[in-house]
């Protein structure tokens, strides 16, 4: 069904004049609404329900006593016809329309040059939602679901604070690159919870000291205020299972610099207006130059006062590299959090009903890049140890897939030991081949990258489940 797109706004009514035409129900709800935002109401009517009677009697709003007449939007900035009579109701928003005038005739979208939103609010801060006049009780349930989880009490106050602090923050801190990375530092920091949990005085003296250390930031001979680089983990690849976190810092990055597995889905969540860069492996690019070439790129956006979001798949300290990314901003100087995310060495085996620990099967699992699987004395696996722990889960092995499985021969692992390959895990195109160390590597002949290599007693869970008809559907299997 098509609707109408509407252009969000706030205004600003206090002392403004709304008429408002109807004293029933409807009327009432629309006062609930608008008394609070302080324009000046005035209700035409010939009847009212008692609780405008009582608005009247108090002073909060004028009732006058009659039918409408069209001079009545003469003055008015907004118009809103609330009354049973539909007919009279599209004459008014007709009248107002052509005034120019802000006209709503509620429940009638045909008839309104604006809708009236479904307002979320905690103290200053309020979030309106809109179903384009779709379904009004659907964005009444996702108002209080807003209401209920996320513009808590503590939110309200939150934004109180911060706002009867801004005018000696702006005073303070002259430069807009400055004020900006304070206040993204302080809602980082522990000031929000010491609010709610130890009041205003004890959030004050963190305060302080942000704004004491951030002056003497400021004051340094840099022309340009660095903001923060996140270090953020994409998850395996399904874009439902990034972080809320995760989502928070995206959809404020200046910057994104990205990675080959991270799902291009995710880069949606930055702004429009956000610098999205890929960095992934290039032929001719590869190792330490090609990361230092990455880090040299984030302490220079940072430093160019951007925020920074560097999007890694998996998680940025599971064989992503992000220690190293780390350390090359601490010792720039350049402020920086990591983001955990959810490894594919993990989540690629849960998503082929693998456990990678299991009670009587598997009491531990490691994690090695196969990639480092090498011929030569510069191995850096411990095969010893991944032929011995009960699951052993190898990333970015699937090239080296004959040789992983000759060094855990070597080492004493049974060669009856079940393997599970998962390439595109959490992803509809997951494709799972089971075998075992003697069979596996004739089974994943033309199995690509990306891909876990799962070793140990544990992929045979995936069989019983399958056994009791819960195998995942739709993913080629090859089993021995």
């Amino acid at each position: 069904m098509p609707y109408q797109n509407y252009h969000p706004v706030y205004l600003h009514l206090e002392g403004r004049p709304v008429l408002i035409v109807g004293g029933g129900a409807v009327a009432i709800e629309k006062l609930n609404s608008l008394i609070p935002s302080g324009g000046r109401i005035t209700v035409v009517s010939p009847e009212v329900q008692d609780e405008i009677q009582r608005w009247h009697d108090d002073g909060s709003i004028l009732w006058i006593k009659r039918e409408f007449q069209p001079a009545d939007i003469d003055h008015a900035f907004m118009v809103i016809a609330a009354t049973a009579d539909p007919k009279l109701n599209a004459t008014v928003y007709d009248l107002g329309n052509r005034a120019l005038k802000l006209t709503n005739s509620v429940d009638d979208p045909e008839h309104c040059n604006f809708i009236m939103a479904a307002i979320a609010k905690s103290g200053p801060m309020q979030v309106a939602i809109s179903s384009a006049g779709c379904s009004p009780a659907l964005a009444q349930r996702v108002r209080n679901r807003i209401e209920s989880e996320i513009l808590t009490e503590n939110v309200g106050a939150l934004a109180e604070y911060l706002g009867s602090r801004r005018p000696e923050v702006k005073q303070i801190l002259p430069s807009y690159k400055a004020r900006q990375a304070f206040w993204e530092q302080v809602l980082d920091s522990k000031v929000p919870h010491i609010l709610a949990t130890q009041g205003v005085e004890a959030a004050d003296e963190q305060f302080r000291s942000m704004l004491r250390r951030a002056v003497m930031t400021a004051t340094e001979p840099s022309s340009v205020d660095p903001l923060k680089v996140y270090l953020v983990g994409a998850g395996p690849g399904d874009p439902g299972l990034i972080t809320v976190r995760a989502v928070e810092v995206l959809r404020r990055a200046d910057v994104v610099l990205y990675d080959r597995l991270v799902n291009p889905i995710l880069l949606g969540y930055a702004p429009p207006s956000a610098e999205c860069i890929y960095v992934g492996k290039e032929k001719g690019m590869r190792g330490q130059s090609r990361q230092e070439a990455i880090n040299a790129q984030l302490i220079h956006h940072a430093r160019r006062g951007k925020l920074v979001v560097r999007l890694k798949g998996g998680d940025p300290f599971v064989f992503g590299r992000g220690g190293e990314e780390a350390l090359a901003l601490a010792e720039a100087g350049v402020a920086f959090e990591i983001v955990p995310g959810i490894s594919s060495s993990i989540a690629a085996a849960s998503a082929a009903n693998i456990p990678v620990t299991h009670r009587g099967v598997s009491a531990g699992f490691a994690v090695f890049a196969g990639q480092e699987a090498e011929d030569s004395k510069g191995d850096r696996i411990p095969w010893k140890a991944a032929a011995h722990i009960p699951t052993a889960v190898f990333l970015m092995g699937v090239e080296r897939l004959p040789l992983i499985v000759s060094k855990l021969l070597e080492e004493g692992r049974d060669p009856s030991t079940p393997v599970a390959i998962v390439s595109n895990g959490t992803l509809p195109t997951q494709n799972v081949v089971v075998g075992t160390l003697t069979t596996i590597v004739e089974l994943a002949v033309g199995v690509h990258p990306p891909a876990a290599i799962v070793v140990g007693e544990v992929v045979r869970v995936r069989e019983q489940l399958a056994t009791l008809q819960l195998a995942p559907i739709g993913f080629r299997e090859a089993v021995a």
